[in-house]
């Protein structure tokens, strides 16, 4: 009896990381569809870019959006500090975009579209050959990225299903979340070693929709895991100059503020998504999510400059 129990859980744990591995996998393809298109494009409208903040946080959001890698657009940016391409000061509003189109994720998969999963994979790989040209590829590549995030969440969401300890995780996670401080550093950790805040909030979007984790429990795991996301960008920027390394932590400076000023606002944005969306817990993590980032750039974005000049006091000679 208890050799079936450990066998049932195995084969549980399998499969969550079989969702997860396709989830991932989705991520990856719609990343790679975009990514020549992009890195052809995108250091010539990042050297053209002016000192017009508004068109540096758009141009984060698409570049992030068809990347689906806050992370990727952060680090690109930082390279291009490095090399002298664009200033530091035209750099951050770009940074602040990319935080908000890494939302993007997040808002589709709290779309329930995952009974067409199947079907929209078979159109993506039925039409792939009929397209000749690689831009019109793209098509099919994303209908393919799209059903495997959805395939990955439905394994996901199954699995935790299936297990008789879903009671049992519940409390654990809402005794995390009873503290906000213990839910940040939890978040800030989660994503430290997945490297993927998108992927952090999908679990939890799963994990809300199978009543596991309470939306309001979820909030403050969020909040760290923006803080967490900065970790690659920091780390990525250990090879570079000065001038990298300072755009580097403007990003940590700008989501750490954003932390602290939504810290003492918890219940607030809680009751506010609740109240847009109260009968959908995904969609209440992914507005939160959202709003967070949307909300941060617009407090922050007219002291970019401030930012950068703390991170230089910060990172000097």
């Amino acid at each position: 009896m208890k050799l079936l129990k450990e066998i049932h859980y195995i084969i549980i744990l399998l499969s969550i990381c079989a969702g997860l591995l396709l989830f991932l996998l989705g991520i990856k393809i719609i990343s790679t569809s975009f990514e020549k298109i992009v890195s052809k494009k995108l250091k010539i409208k990042l050297y053209k870019l002016t000192n017009n903040k508004i068109l540096g946080v758009l141009l984060g959001v698409i570049i992030t959006g068809l990347l689906q890698s806050s992370s990727a657009t952060t680090l690109l940016v930082i390279s291009l500090v490095h090399s002298n391409l664009i200033s530091i000061y035209n750099a951050v509003p770009i940074i602040m975009g990319a935080n908000i189109g890494t939302t993007i994720t997040s808002q589709i998969v709290a779309i329930d579209i995952k009974k067409y999963a199947v079907y929209l994979l078979l159109a993506g790989i039925t039409t792939m050959p009929l397209l000749k040209k690689d831009s019109t590829k793209i098509i099919s590549k994303l209908l393919i990225g799209i059903s495997l995030i959805f395939l990955g969440i439905d394994i996901i969401s199954n699995s935790i299903a299936l297990t008789n300890s879903t009671k049992k995780l519940s409390l654990l996670i809402q005794n995390i979340g009873a503290n906000d401080i213990l839910g940040i550093f939890s978040g800030f950790l989660i994503t430290t070693i997945i490297h993927s805040s998108s992927t952090g909030i999908a679990i939890l979007q799963i994990m809300a929709s199978s009543h596991i984790i309470s939306v309001r429990t979820s909030i403050p795991i969020i909040l760290g895991q923006n803080i967490g996301t900065c970790i690659d960008a920091l780390i990525g920027s250990l090879v570079t100059n000065r001038a990298g390394k300072q755009a580097a932590f403007v990003h940590i400076i700008f989501n750490i503020s954003g932390v602290i000023i939504f810290y003492y606002f918890i219940n607030y944005l809680y009751n506010f998504v609740s109240l847009i969306s109260p009968d959908n817990p995904s969609r209440q993590i992914a507005n939160a999510h959202t709003l967070f980032n949307i909300i941060t750039t617009l407090l922050l974005l007219p002291f970019s400059s401030t930012l950068v000049n703390i991170s230089k006091k910060l990172i000097k000679e």
